[in-house]
C-alpha cells in the first residue's frame, strides 16, 4: 500500500514542523503550539499539472465516482510522540462513470479504494486536529466526485495523480469550501498560486462535463 502519492513533503505546522520521506515516516522537532486545529504542510512537488490537458494525459484513469465509506490510519512511533508518523484515509468509492481508464479493468459498479492524505480528529497535545497537505479537503461520504488516478505502486488501492488537483465534487461547490481553512491558519503564496489553479480547472471540468 503507498503512503504518500509525491516524493518528498516538508509539513510545517503551529505545533511541529517534520520531515515526511518517500513512505510517509516523518522526523519530528517539536516547536510552541497554537490554537490552530487545522495542520497542513505545504507539499514540496517534482511536478503538479499546469492545465487540464496535462492533469488528463498524467492520470491514467479518469472516473466519476460516489464516496461510499472510509477507513482512517494514525500512527505514532510511541506514545510520547504528540505527532504521528504517518497518517491517511482510505476511502471506498463506487465508480458511477469511466472517462478513461487505461488498463480497461475497470467497469461501471466497481468499488475501489482511494488514498486521501488527511486524517481527522487526530488527537494532539490534548485536542483534536485535522492533518492535511495543502489543506486538502478529505471527499464526504455520499458525495460524488470526479476523480484523476493512478494505480498505487503496492496494493489493490488508487492514489491521486496530482494530490489536490486530483478531485473535483460533481456538484458545484463554492470556492470556500473546496479546500479546508480556519481563520488562524497562514496561507503561503504558492498555495494560493496552486488553489487558484485548481479553481480554474474545477470551471473547465465542470464545464467539459455539462
Amino acid at each position: 500500500m503507498i503512503r504518500i502519492a509525491i516524493a518528498s513533503l516538508l509539513l510545517v505546522s503551529g505545533c511541529s514542523t517534520n520531515e515526511v520521506t518517500a513512505n510517509n515516516k516523518m522526523t519530528q522537532k517539536v516547536v510552541p503550539l497554537d490554537e490552530r486545529t487545522i495542520i497542513s504542510s505545504l507539499g514540496k512537488y517534482t511536478s503538479l499539472a499546469s492545465n487540464l490537458a496535462e492533469l488528463e494525459n498524467t492520470s491514467p484513469v479518469i472516473v466519476e465516482v460516489t464516496k461510499n465509506n472510509e477507513k482512517q490510519t494514525v500512527i505514532k512511533e510511541s506514545e510520547q510522540n504528540s505527532m504521528p508518523t504517518e497518517f491517511y484515509t482510505m476511502s471506498s468509492v463506487t465508480i458511477k462513470d469511466i472517462q478513461k481508464d487505461a488498463s480497461s479493468s475497470l467497469k461501471v459498479g466497481d468499488k475501489i479504494e482511494v488514498m486521501e492524505n488527511v486524517a481527522t480528529d487526530v488527537l494532539i497535545a490534548g485536542e483534536k486536529r485535522t492533518l492535511t497537505f495543502d489543506y486538502y479537503k478529505k471527499m464526504n461520504i455520499g458525495n460524488s466526485y470526479y476523480l484523476y488516478l493512478r494505480n498505487s505502486t503496492s496494493g489493490d488501492n488508487y492514489v491521486l495523480t496530482n494530490a489536490f488537483l486530483s478531485k473535483y465534487p460533481v456538484n458545484k461547490e463554492p470556492t470556500n469550501e473546496l479546500f479546508l481553512n480556519e481563520t488562524s491558519s497562514t496561507h503561503s503564496l504558492e498555495n494560493l498560486d496552486y488553489q487558484d489553479l485548481y479553481e480554474d480547472l474545477y470551471t473547465e471540468i465542470l464545464q467539459e462535463n455539462k
